[in-house]
């Protein structure tokens, strides 16, 4: 085995990946196949099926010599004995739960249930999502044998007829107990819910099973080997990233972005702002702080700018050579954390006449920047032992360099920072499979300028009081 790849499956919202990794960590092959939303917040589970089958044949010859998972989380994907999916999934992003959270507010609070969850209870939460199916759809609510809360785990079920998930998707679901990795009986009890409708929460570092001879058959790939659990995506990407120990923080900037801390067990004994999930790795726990506009914020600017992203990286590094103080407030869709303030704006602070298109590029890429350092701040001080950066950010020339300055420490990414997921899985995988960890496909891509420190200093603090002023502003 341990000369032999690792095919990662990932399925994501719109499109499923599948990443074949050497022993090394090395990407060997990737194709990937995409899938309709086929009504509002809807997918067919099966679409994710044949998307696999379909990305696995992209492949090439790669020898496969285990296959493992990751994907969404916070679904409702209700099942047969078998797999076969009863109508369409309910994505992690459906509402449909709201009125249901509020009709059982009053039974949750009084069994301490945010407790139980270690995180505040919330409409998205799959939990939820049964309740609507329950009410609205009661034959396949009385038909399923499986509710599953991942979108990997009903391709796990396909691979292996194992009706499994992991704890840190199972964390999403509103179901389960943090601190014990278990389907909790009270609220299994408030919300109606046997035990035996629920997969089994094993280890994200487990082998689930073999490949049946059915699936490999579909997929080309040779039946019987390993299939690993692997993790939500959440986790995967933050292994993917290098965040394996206490205090380590794992960067993520796509679209949206999310800081994402280690922590050890015992801070599930204190209450936190942050959504909690388990590591796949170990007892800890890994804190996840949101930002709403990450990416997000210099698409934006590149489309006010009227620029792509090979002049905006141009004019950024123009700015660097002696930036000024122009502050920007990255809100432009609210804020999540380390406050709760959807109304919130963004805002340009310290303008002159002097400043043009590389300032008010530079401003946008350090205002993330100095958002990330405020959610840092806030889940722990300095304690920033090891940080990595993953997602399409780290692809930038200069964007790293900056996040460096302003939190103050070195920033590191793997060879791969956009296959960040994928590779989490392999990681996962390679310690289920008892084979050496890739630790060293990290490499330092940033390290904070002594020289930059004060005008960081005197940037945090604008960029603090502006956040004040804009808040006070809605």
């Amino acid at each position: 085995m341990t000369g032999r790849n690792i095919l990662v499956f990932d399925v994501g919202s719109s499109a499923l990946k599948a990443v074949v990794f050497d022993p090394t960590g090395a990407i060997v092959a990737r194709s990937e196949a995409g899938y309709p939303i086929t009504a509002a917040h809807r997918q067919s589970p099966m679409d994710w099926w044949r998307a696999a089958v379909q990305a696995a044949h992209s492949l090439g010859s790669a020898e496969i010599g285990a296959i493992a998972l990751t994907g969404t989380m916070e679904n409702l994907i209700p099942v047969t004995e078998d797999g076969t999916p009863l109508g369409e999934a309910l994505l992690y992003s459906d509402p449909c739960g709201a009125p249901y959270l509020e009709a059982l507010t009053a039974r949750l609070d009084e069994a301490g249930a945010a407790g139980i969850c270690g995180n505040a209870l919330e409409p998205l939460m799959t939990a939820f999502k049964l309740q609507w199916l329950k009410a609205h759809e009661p034959a396949i609510w009385a038909g399923a044998r499986w509710f599953l809360p991942g979108s990997k785990d009903f391709l796990a079920l396909r691979l292996t007829g194992e009706a499994a998930t992991d704890p840190t998707c199972a964390a999403t679901t509103g179901l389960m107990d943090l601190a014990t990795r278990d389907w909790s009986a009270p609220l299994r009890t408030i919300h109606g819910l046997e035990r035996r409708r629920l997969p089994h929460i094993r280890p994200a570092t487990e082998v689930i099973g073999q490949l049946a001879v059915a699936a490999a058959a579909e997929l080309g790939v040779t039946a019987g080997i390993p299939v690993v659990n692997g993790c939500g995506d959440a986790g995967t990407t933050t292994m993917g990233g290098g965040a394996d120990s206490t205090d380590d923080i794992s960067l993520y900037i796509g679209t949206t972005g999310w800081v994402a801390r280690v922590a050890s067990s015992a801070a599930l004994e204190t209450k936190s702002q942050f959504y909690r999930l388990p590591h796949p790795v170990g007892d800890g726990i890994i804190e996840i702080a949101p930002i709403l506009s990450a990416g997000a914020a210099t698409a934006w600017a590149r489309d006010a700018l009227g620029v792509g992203i090979e002049a905006a990286e141009i004019l950024a590094r123009q700015a660097d050579v002696a930036p000024g103080d122009v502050v920007f407030l990255p809100y432009l869709s609210g804020e999540r954390s380390p406050f709760l303030d959807l109304d919130v704006r963004g805002a340009f602070l310290g303008l002159s006449s002097g400043d043009g298109p590389p300032e008010l590029y530079y401003a946008v890429l350090e205002g993330v920047a100095f958002a990330i350092d405020a959610n840092l701040r806030a889940m722990g001080g300095d304690q920033r032992r090891k940080v990595s950066l993953v997602g399409g950010g780290a692809l930038s020339a200069i964007w790293p360099q900056i996040i460096a300055d302003v939190i103050g420490a070195p920033v590191v990414a793997p060879a791969d920072p956009v296959s960040a997921t994928s590779f989490g899985a392999f990681r996962i995988a390679q310690r289920a499979l008892r084979v050496p960890v890739a630790t060293n496909s990290f490499a330092p891509i940033a390290r904070p300028r002594s020289e930059r420190a004060g005008r960081a200093r005197r940037l945090r603090e604008r960029f603090s009081k502006g956040t004040e002023l804009v808040r006070g502003l809605v």
